[in-house]
């Protein structure tokens, strides 16, 4: 979705081209079959261009409001899912018709609240069939992948459990010991003892 400020515009376009191209197919239809018979053609433009533009109107009033009452609720509950939709659709209904008395606003209100419940569950619903399944971790593990949702490894991310069996093994704890003795031996001599034992030799052979 659009941020707030623009998604009220964004709404409010859409649903007027929405109800223009609805409204003037529709009236295109009922204007060619209410006309008289050598003017059905005329009758069909002018039906559409005369109440086309005011069912886009309508449609525009209402997707405008709903997307007020939106914002409103995604500011108040500082989070969006389908509830902020569906109550949206409620508070729409209700406050236009709110002329006509209690009763009918509550009758409208329960209707927008029932119809955007199902607009969503059926997009949740299909998002879900369209979406691609992931497959469970033993099944990854079978196929010798890694889960990417696991947490890091010694192995590193993303290294696979063949690659983690063909990595060498660690040297042995006699290597490592021996290995220490003799850094350690070979970093206790004095370097200048060395040198000066070189030059007594050097100058002995002379």
């Amino acid at each position: 979705k659009e941020p707030c400020p623009w998604r009220i515009v964004d709404d409010i376009g859409g649903a007027f081209c929405m109800g223009a191209i609805g409204g003037s197919g529709f009236h295109v239809i009922r204007g060619a079959w209410n006309a008289p018979k050598n003017s059905r053609l005329f009758g069909a433009i002018n039906a559409s261009t005369a109440r086309g533009p005011i069912l886009g109107g309508q449609f525009a009033v209402w997707g405008g409001l709903f997307a007020c009452c939106d914002c409103t609720l995604t500011a108040i509950r500082q989070k969006e899912d389908p509830w902020n939709s569906i109550m949206s659709g409620a508070a729409t209904g209700g406050l236009l018709a709110a002329r006509a008395g209690p009763k009918a606003a509550t009758q409208a209100a329960a209707v927008g609240g029932v119809l955007l419940a199902l607009i969503e569950g059926m997009g949740i619903m299909f998002t879900k069939m369209m979406s691609p399944q992931m497959p469970s971790p033993e099944e990854m593990a079978a196929m010798g992948a890694q889960d990417p949702l696991a947490p890091p490894t010694t192995g590193g991310i993303g290294l696979s459990s063949a690659a983690a069996a063909t990595s060498p093994p660690p040297p042995p704890a006699s290597y490592e010991s021996s290995s220490r003795g003799e850094g350690s031996d070979s970093s206790g001599l004095d370097p200048f003892a060395i040198l000066a034992g070189r030059g007594g030799s050097s100058g002995g052979g002379e």
